[in-house]
């Protein structure tokens, strides 16, 4: 597991590292659209719960529709 996985698992309470890597990678590429070095403690524990709730929302029932509904219109 690297630091930042720790990170993310001690402020989401996710311990599956598929889970982990998709975090990783929200946060960088769409939560910051940056490294997460330049970041403090508490963004990347906020940056960590926010993303990992939104990765929850997509692989919802409702997230898939309305990502459905987003992207075919």
């Amino acid at each position: 597991m690297t630091h930042y996985q720790d990170l993310i698992s001690k402020a989401t309470s996710v311990t599956n590292l598929t889970d982990l890597n998709e975090i990783e990678d929200y946060m960088r590429n769409v939560y910051f659209h940056s490294t997460l070095d330049w970041q403090t403690k508490a963004q990347l524990n906020k940056a960590a719960r926010q993303s990992w709730g939104e990765i929850k929302f997509m692989r919802s029932e409702e997230g898939k529709a309305y990502l459905a509904k987003f992207y075919n219109s």
